[in-house]
């Protein structure tokens, strides 16, 4: 990869548009322009002394063209680009180039067609310049320089004029996109990419006829894209922004209410999205995961997988399949995703929740090898899903088995509500004990603590109760 600045803007060139541009130049070894004998007469001749090294320069000469036209192109979008407050970056990738924009929250839909019309201008002018200066230059030139000025003017006012055609994948596709979203909205984009379809298919019949294969199967890509593009609009992909399907604002509202923990509110609008019949595709996947992560919240693994399983062109998390399927007991298939999760992610609390996954598939020997985990959470986040199945005899053990790990009162306390629940009385009291010893002294939690009314009217507790108040002030 070349990394430099021009004019300010970091430019990358990638091996892969080295490697093709190379590839191109080689096919225009034998390109017979009629301006100049040079070097026509030296090609066809591999007798002539100076064959090889006239084969060479001209390679250099177009892989150099190929390159400086592309770079021409994406710098006429660069500059327009940070005229507007944006920073561009170009990069030079396979046959073409692509101009990165960074710090635009959003620019205007003029300024988008100002900078889409600034790359075929740029290569335009450069093209127009340069086959000025070997038209005047004449035999003045040296043969290798007029060579290189010719067909620079040449590649670039014939790829400036395919470019401006209101095909997919070309600037005037973007352009006419522009347009009609704009006056026309979402329809706008549909009928943008049956007129994209329509030229498409013309020019392609154009190139099958004058026997032209890579202008044929360039548009074939192209045609390909455009349906595509169409498939998208039908699953309420495309188009993006203003112009987006109405239900993709009610979906990403919905998504908003559940980061704002509103999970009631949103789980309403998401399943109004799911149960819509011009729902798209794509809509009700999204509506799909958000409900599948309400539930998730709400402690519902099989109504989490159920809605999981009807997402169709999303991936959904790893990490959420996993706590469905924890939740649900099926820890088999969970611990295989939850390792993944964590591989992926990084994340400290999905990394306890594998170990959790393993503590709780009998599997601690493996939990325990795990790099970088506290044992005392790993239980604990196994703990808390026996929790949520009632499984409290479990959960019990796992949080003795946390506290035990790290003797902090609470993990003691959070086991002896796990007995009480399991209605192991005794041990819910040596538990309590242990939290006492190790510096609990919350009465008023405990004494309406809905996980220990089992033991409400006991002595024992009763008894513990008043000891935890009149210690309460030391």
């Amino acid at each position: 990869m070349i990394r430099f600045r021009f004019a300010g803007v970091p430019v990358l060139i990638h091996l892969s548009h080295l490697l093709i541009s190379g590839l191109i130049a080689w096919s225009f070894l034998g390109w017979k322009q009629a301006p100049t004998a040079w070097p026509r007469e030296i090609l066809s001749d591999a007798t002539h002394p100076s064959h090889d090294t006239t084969a060479v320069l001209v390679w250099l000469i177009w892989t150099s063209l190929v390159t400086l036209s592309v770079l021409a192109h994406e710098f006429g979008h660069a500059l327009v680009t940070r005229a507007f407050g944006a920073r561009p970056q170009v990069h030079l990738v396979g046959l073409g180039g692509r101009t990165m924009i960074e710090g635009a929250d959003r620019l205007e839909w003029w300024q988008e067609v100002l900078i889409t019309l600034a790359g075929p201008g740029a290569g335009l002018a450069l093209g127009v310049g340069a086959g000025a200066l070997a038209f005047l230059g004449g035999t003045a030139l040296p043969d290798a320089l007029r060579y290189f000025g010719t067909g620079l003017f040449f590649a670039n006012v014939s790829w400036t004029l395919l470019n401006l055609l209101p095909i997919t994948g070309l600037d005037g596709g973007v352009i006419t996109t522009l347009v009609l979203t704009r006056l026309f909205g979402r329809t706008g984009f549909l009928l943008a990419q049956m007129v994209a379809l329509g030229l498409a298919a013309l020019v392609l019949l154009g190139a099958l006829a004058t026997a032209q294969p890579m202008l044929a199967v360039l548009v074939g890509f192209m045609v390909l894209r455009t349906f595509g593009n169409i498939s998208a609009y039908q699953r309420g992909e495309l188009p993006a922004g203003s112009a987006a399907h109405p239900l993709t604002a009610v979906v990403e509202r919905a998504e908003a209410l559940y980061r704002e923990r509103k999970l009631a509110e949103a789980g309403l609008i998401a399943q109004g999205v799911v149960d819509g019949a011009e729902t798209p595709s794509l809509l009700r996947s999204r509506a799909h995961v958000l409900l599948g992560w309400v539930a998730l919240k709400e402690g519902n693994g099989r109504r989490a997988l159920d809605h999981f399983a009807q997402v169709q062109g999303l991936e959904v998390p790893p990490h959420a399949l996993a706590a469905g399927f924890s939740l649900v007991g099926d820890e088999t298939r969970a611990v295989p995703l939850w390792a993944r999760a964590s591989e992926l992610m990084r994340d400290d609390v999905v990394l306890h929740e594998y170990a959790g996954a393993l503590i709780r598939g009998g599997r601690e020997a493996e939990a325990r090898l795990l790099p970088g985990v506290d044992l005392a959470r790993a239980f604990s986040a196994a703990e808390r899903v026996h929790y949520v199945r009632r499984e409290f005899e479990l959960a019990a053990k796992a949080a003795e088995a946390a506290f035990h790990e790290a003797h902090h009162p609470a993990l003691a306390y959070t086991a002896a509500c796990a007995w009480a629940l399991a209605e192991r009385h005794a041990d819910a009291m040596r538990l309590l004990g242990l939290a006492t010893q190790a510096g609990f002294r919350d009465a008023k939690e405990a004494r309406t603590d809905p996980d220990l009314r089992s033991l409400r009217g006991r002595p024992e507790f009763e008894g513990w109760l008043s000891s935890l108040t009149q210690s309460a002030p030391s």
